[in-house]
């Protein structure tokens, strides 16, 4: 039977000394309802469209619509609940002396806990649109639209017992057994996490619920050439905005109530204009000429697709030497939207979804333009406008998903020529050509910069691609572009031909 455990507000049923160190969890259908949540009755999910043509010529149709629907709890977040107590244990012995181990005693440790979020709210997404088609001359549609969505109770993980804000640092959290010094930093002796939880008793409880929301709204424009001789044509562009606080699928809310605050920001998947051309040319039949001539100079057509769009947003990161989270926020040592790196012996390093928290994110100097706006792949973004964040920080530093790795500019085309030999034997030859005038495309940027130890941490050395005397020291650093993958987005200009025999 599957597990889960109840909201913040009863957690306090556990009580401690009882004799049942899981007095606080209940199996489904024991105590709680059997599918862990609360009963939602058929959603109503309606749905409408209204087309309109304005002159009754086809020449102007005005179309809008819009419609509610529903996701649902999502099953890779069930299966962790078979992890609970009492079904799995994972016991954890602090402080003590392996001759003393007891193997009646199940739960040598606080163990971690997965929850159901037992109001279960239901995902809902209102989606709406308003267009305008036009006939245009020389065969062309226009069509223009406002498409908009409002998402609501979208799933996120909140972590119920997590570890304040500076309780790492406050006198009564420290070690007695570890030695202090004048180069100590703080929360560096601290006791470990479990014992600076709000509930003792558990580590950390996640709860899986339905908070999250996002917005999006785009103006999309479509200008298509379907009917005509030679040419054949669509172009379309998006100019749109997603924001919400979820930027993924894995997202981990705050528990201070500054979510909206903080996290309010483009999704992961957010592109702010696309472009996109698609087009098929079939050259002119020339009359003139014999059978041979024919056969070279007809026939021919050209295609292809052409992209342009920008890049996806990302949030910077930053090491500091010698340093932990516990040494800036007090908190739990573990994944942040403001940690990362590529230095394995930095303790920053030691990312891992298990434990959310609430980390410190890169300083931003205000004013300061990111971005250097240079074409030099080893030189994108300015270091001087960041800097390390300070002990006693909330992760208020900065935000997420602020600054944008590198567009995507790209064509393809493809030429081909069918001619005959027979009545039932025809041959097409057709060269296509990817990424055809071989434009960089890179992947990404490195947005993790690397600063000196406290107290007093300053841009470290090779941080960046270029030191002071205008030098390229590290192609790797700070603002320098990823380079391409071989078969992906930003790959080089790539060559086929085709030869096909119909009979």
């Amino acid at each position: 039977m599957t597990n889960s455990v109840l909201p913040a507000a009863n957690i306090g049923l556990e009580v401690p000394g009882s004799g049942d160190p899981f007095n606080g969890i209940f199996q489904a259908g024991k105590g709680v309802n059997k599918y862990l949540q609360e009963y939602r009755a058929p959603q109503w999910g309606p749905r409408f469209g209204v087309a309109w043509d304005v002159t009754g010529k086809q020449n102007i149709v005005i179309r809008t619509g819009g419609g509610v629907f529903y996701d649902r709890f999502q099953g890779n977040r069930v299966f962790d609940f078979v992890r609970n107590p009492p079904e799995a244990v994972q016991p954890t012995l602090f402080y003590g002396f392996a001759q003393n181990i007891d193997p009646k005693n199940v739960l040598l440790g606080p163990p971690n806990l997965y929850a159901a979020d037992p109001t279960a709210k239901v995902p809902t997404t209102y989606d709406y649109q308003f267009s305008i088609q036009t006939r245009l001359p020389w065969s062309l549609a226009l069509d223009t639209a406002y498409v908009g969505s409002l998402a609501r109770h979208l799933q996120d993980n909140r972590n119920i017992n997590p570890i304040p804000y500076g309780a790492a640092f406050l006198p009564q959290n420290q070690d007695p057994t570890k030695v202090t010094t004048s180069t100590t930093l703080p929360g560096a002796n601290a006791l470990p996490d479990v014992f600076l939880r709000q509930l003792r008793g558990y580590g950390q409880i996640l709860l899986y619920e339905s908070a999250a929301t996002s917005n999006y709204n785009a103006l999309q424009l479509n200008l298509n050439r379907r009917f005509g001789q030679g040419l054949f044509f669509g172009v379309a562009y998006t100019w749109s905005k997603v924001m919400t606080t979820a930027t993924s699928d894995t997202t981990f809310v705050r528990a201070d109530n500054l979510t909206r605050q903080l996290d309010y920001a483009p999704a992961n998947f957010d592109r702010t204009q696309v472009f996109a051309l698609n087009y098929v040319y079939n050259f002119p039949t020339i009359k003139a000429g014999n059978a041979v001539t024919h056969a070279i100079t007809n026939g021919w057509q050209l295609s292809g697709v052409t992209q342009a769009l920008t890049g996806i947003p990302f949030t910077p990161t930053f090491n500091i030497a010698g340093a932990s989270t516990l040494n800036v926020t007090g908190n739990i040592l573990g994944g942040s939207p403001g940690f990362g790196g590529s230095n394995s012996n930095n303790p920053f390093n030691n990312f891992t979804s298990n434990y959310p928290y609430e980390g410190a994110r890169i300083g931003y100097v205000k004013g300061c333009d990111p971005y250097t706006h240079s074409s030099d792949p080893f030189n994108r973004l300015n270091a001087a406008c960041f800097f390390a964040p300070s002990p006693g920080s909330i992760g208020a530093e900065s935000g997420l998903n602020w600054l944008r790795q590198p567009g995507l500019i790209n064509f393809d085309m493809s030429l081909q020529k069918e001619f005959s030999v027979k009545e039932r034997v025809r041959f097409q030859l057709r060269v296509d050509a990817f990424n055809v005038f071989n434009h960089a495309n890179f992947t990404g940027l490195n947005g993790t910069l690397n600063f000196t130890a406290y107290p007093n941490p300053v841009i470290a050395n090779n941080a960046t691609p270029y030191n002071a005397a205008g030098q390229l020291v590290n192609v790797t650093g700070f603002g320098a572009a990823t380079v391409p993958q071989l078969g992906g987005a930003g790959s080089a200009r790539t060559l086929q031909t085709l030869i096909r025999i119909q009979f």
